[in-house]
């Protein structure tokens, strides 16, 4: 299982002040992390100029040309293995202003073993 460690902001949420939550606002525009109940777990990148080594990435890249949401996709994604994946954290918008904290975070790869688990 292949990770990836990402320095990225957290903040503490409001009406929880002992839960922090990361929102990865420092993410390039393809490059996306996938919440599993409200826990960043997986990273992926969608490039659709280069076909991927995962299957699982290229049929992404082949929803969405064809019009379909990625929000849709992962949560559909998750609810085959039985989990409630999300590409937003829910919390965004309950942050607490001047709790910002930099943190690295150390996230699985999304890949075909990923979905075949």
């Amino acid at each position: 299982m292949s990770r990836i460690k990402l320095e990225t902001e957290s903040y503490l949420i409001k009406g929880n002040e002992n839960e922090r939550f990361f929102p990865f606002l420092e993410l390039e525009l393809n490059e996306w992390i996938i919440y599993e109940n409200d826990t960043p777990k997986y990273y992926f990148d969608l490039n659709s100029e280069v076909e991927s080594e995962f299957e699982i990435l290229n049929w992404l890249v082949a929803e969405l040309n064809s019009g379909k949401k990625l929000q849709d996709l992962i949560s559909e994604l998750g609810k085959r293995k039985g989990k409630i994946w999300n590409i937003f954290p829910s919390q965004l918008g309950m942050e607490v202003e001047t709790s910002f904290k930099t943190e690295r975070i150390e996230l699985e790869y999304l890949t075909d073993r990923t979905i075949e688990k």
